[in-house]
């Protein structure tokens, strides 16, 4: 059975959504909601739209405060994040396992200060040995004769690839390598250039290149490993870059990462699963709520001096310093390296300076020009809002025109100076304020305060959790169906012509769609019953003409019918405790509540204080209809309290 929280479940009859990247929010504003939901997806407050599934209450007649129940979803949704492909092992044949690889033998014969060096590289798989006669043929054309030749018939065969001595090298300087240094001119690099020597000539050594560097004025940035490697490929084709200096590095000046977005000159389109723009979604306002970081400074960094290979200090410049510039509704750190919003509001950038503003304008019309409208502050539309488009504000929302077939939300008052015309599809909806509008046509429009209306509502669904208000010299409610917890105030009600006008008073309009629903969901249901029922008792005739036996699927179809007739008790007796306990609520709250006519009540006119009716089949002039005891009584009219007939607008803006 439903809890009284429950009677205040919200009147919004839109269809659900679900989106597989929404989130389901309880808080005690839509704000405070947006904001929770941020932090649990990940992404900017910018990116979030939002749903009502359950609106919340500051507390009514003494029953507790109730949170709202917001599902909100990503906007344009985040951005989807492709898994990267597996990274391509680039490995070589032979580190493969399990791959047998077929390498031939090597060898090389090094000669230097402490001799002559034989090295046999083994081969490896079907490759080719190194034989005696091809190192011998070496030899002999290097004009070596090695002091032991079983020495090297032994290292053919063993093939160690280990290097070993085979003889005593003879300083002969014609046959000997040679090393000339090429320094650049910015003492940045020093080059080797080798002359490779001749026949058993020696080798170029480590020892002799450092000895060459170090006369040559090299301090610093000597490339050891590079040296050694060089020597040991005995590769002379090609300069040893043999010393390196470092050079300068200059600082990164500071920059300023901006955390929202700045640039509003260009705008995405993106386009749904068919290929089609929804062009009313622009994404153009980025809001920004309490305490989000807007924009972080990255400080300069310091340069770090060179050397050259001459040791000789090459001066760097450090970066250059910049400061955050910030407005008005922003918070910048003690440091100077974080700026924060100080209000919930819409973020602008003017000349290099960050600010939030707390009320967006619109200077013209909602429409393709300026997309669908959500912002966490205050709004104010200079022009029109046209069809099918939407506007939802945390603060008030204020249109200088008219709002069309559209749809508009806010936690604060709403107002409209020229009047809803909503074609049967506008929804205006108050959360937390009220509803100021020169006249309301053809619209649905719901307020947790009050409905102020001057030129009258026609043929429109209004209710209001206080009164509404139509007293304007021209001021009528006329068709349709007016709610309002407290009272409805109108210069005329109905028209001479009889048309059928609801009017309910005295009880909440959110409860009033709680027991409405309630009441139209169990006649459903009995509905479904009776025929289900009727096809039960079919079935069961038949499975006894039958023996008791059926063929499978009609054996089937009986059990589902059963289990689908228990369901259906079950949910039956719930919906009957439910509206019990909303009808209880209902005879208990205090008696209060009235329907007044400061000219004329018409036939037609259909009033409901509480759980009480008086249907109008004569005119009445100058009355007021309130509920004593169980009756309803009429009485002398009664103007509204602060109502003159002009339009009230209470410029609330949070």
């Amino acid at each position: 059975m439903a809890n009284i929280k429950d009677m205040f479940m919200t009147i919004d009859t839109s269809d659900d959504f679900s989106d597989e990247n929404a989130v389901e929010v309880f808080a005690d504003s839509v704000s405070q909601a947006l904001e929770l939901a941020a932090r649990d997806l990940g992404i900017d407050v910018s990116l979030l739209d939002y749903q009502i599934i359950e609106k919340g209450t500051r507390g009514f007649l003494g029953i507790g405060r109730i949170p709202y129940r917001v599902l909100v979803t990503p906007i344009a949704g985040k951005a989807e994040h492709e898994e990267l492909a597996a990274l391509e092992q680039k490995l070589s044949r032979e580190h493969a396992p399990g791959v047998k690889i077929d390498v031939d033998g090597t060898f090389k014969v090094r000669v230097i200060r402490s001799g002559i060096w034989l090295t046999v590289g083994p081969a490896k798989g079907k490759g080719r040995k190194i034989t005696l006669e091809e190192v011998n043929n070496k030899l002999y054309s290097m004009k070596i004769t090695p002091s032991d030749p079983g020495r090297v018939e032994k290292e053919v065969e063993k093939a160690t690839g280990k290097p070993a001595k085979i003889g005593s090298w003879t300083a002969d300087p014609q046959c000997d390598g040679d090393m000339s240094l090429e320094m650049t001119e910015d003492e940045m690099k020093v080059f080797a250039h080798f002359t490779p020597p001749r026949y058993a000539g020696k080798h170029m050594e480590y020892d002799d290149i450092i000895g060459a560097l170090r006369k040559a004025g090299v301090k610093t940035g000597i490339k050891e490993k590079d040296i050694k490697d060089y020597l040991e490929e005995m590769d002379y084709t090609r300069p040893l870059l043999a010393a390196e200096g470092v050079r300068a590095k200059n600082g990164k000046d500071a920059q300023i990462e901006y955390k929202v977005r700045v640039d509003t000159k260009g705008v995405n389109f993106e386009e749904d699963e068919s290929g089609k723009v929804d062009f009313r979604n622009l994404e153009l306002l980025e809001n920004v709520v309490v305490g989000q970081l807007l924009a972080v400074k990255i400080p300069a960094e310091q340069g770090v001096p060179g050397r050259t290979v001459t040791n000789r200090v090459i001066p760097a410049r450090s970066g250059k310093d910049v400061k955050i510039q910030h407005g008005k509704g922003t918070i910048l750190s003690e440091d100077g390296t974080e700026l924060t919003a100080e209000i919930n509001g819409q973020v602008t950038y003017k000349v290099g300076r960050i600010s939030v503003e707390p009320v967006y304008v619109v200077n013209g019309d909602v429409s393709l020009e300026t997309g669908n409208i959500v912002f966490l502050g205050s709004v104010i539309i200079a022009g029109s809002v046209q069809d099918n488009f939407e506007v939802k504000a945390a603060g008030n929302i204020e249109v200088r025109g008219t709002v069309q077939k559209a749809f508009l939300e806010a936690e604060g008052d709403i107002i409209v100076f020229q009047g809803i015309t909503g074609r049967e599809e506008a929804k205006i909806e108050s959360t937390g304020g009220s509803v100021f509008a020169k006249f309301i046509q053809n619209a649905i429009v719901f307020a947790e305060g009050d409905v102020i209306v001057p030129e009258g509502v026609m043929h429109s669904r209004v209710d209001a959790g206080g009164r509404v208000c139509s007293n304007g010299k021209r001021a009528r409610i006329v068709g349709g169906v007016v709610r309002a917890g407290d009272e409805v105030n109108a210069r005329f009600l109905g028209a001479d012509v009889s048309t059928k006008t609801e009017f309910r008073v005295g009880v909440h309009p959110k409860v009033l769609q709680q027991l409405a629903d309630l009441t139209g969901l169990k006649s459903k249901i009995e509905e479904e019953q009776v025929q289900l029922k009727l096809n039960l008792r079919t079935m069961e005739t038949q499975k006894r003409n039958a023996g008791n036996r059926l063929p499978a699927e009609k054996e089937k179809l009986l059990k589902d019918l059963q289990a689908r007739n228990a369901k259906l008790n079950e949910r039956m007796e719930e919906i009957k405790g439910e509206l019990e306990e909303v009808n209880s609520y209902i005879s208990m709250i205090e008696h209060k509540g009235k329907v007044c006519a400061e000219r004329t009540a018409f036939p037609g006119v259909e009033i409901f204080i509480k759980d009480k009716s008086f249907i109008l089949k004569d005119p009445y002039n100058h009355v007021k209809f309130a509920l004593q005891g169980d009756q309803i009584r009429i009485s002398e009219y009664e103007p509204p309290a602060g109502v003159d007939g002009r339009m009230i607008i209470q410029r609330r803006r949070r």
